[in-house]
């Protein structure tokens, strides 16, 4: 009888592992900009941005108007892709920033973008 049991319960998790995984199939978020309210000047395509994550925005207006990058800000659920996304695009902001500007665009910021 105790046999029959263990595999009866290893018959149904297996079988309720392997439906669950069909049912849920994962879904990859993409950030949008979007979310963020554009001006004129934004509608540019190539223009960087610095993404960050959480409910909190702050306004970041003067450090777009002085180094003409923008901060998007992006709900607080956040995938593996999605972080590793924000970490690349990140440094890479981060280096073109610090060639150009050196250190004191840190100080302006006033925040540490993700991934930094």
């Amino acid at each position: 009888m105790n046999i029959l049991t263990t595999l009866f319960l290893l018959i149904f998790t297996t079988t309720s592992v392997y439906v669950s995984a069909q049912q849920n199939e994962p879904v990859i978020l993409e950030a949008k900009k979007e979310n963020y309210k554009y001006d004129a000047s934004d509608k540019n395509e190539k223009a960087k941005y610095f993404l960050q994550f959480g409910i909190m925005s702050r306004d970041h207006n003067s450090f777009k108007e002085k180094y003409g990058v923008l901060v998007v800000y992006e709900n607080c659920v956040i995938t593996p892709f999605m972080s590793e996304k924000a970490k690349k695009n990140n440094q890479e902001v981060a280096q073109f920033l610090t060639k150009k500007y050196g250190e004191s665009w840190k100080k302006d910021l006033e925040i540490i973008p993700y991934g930094l």
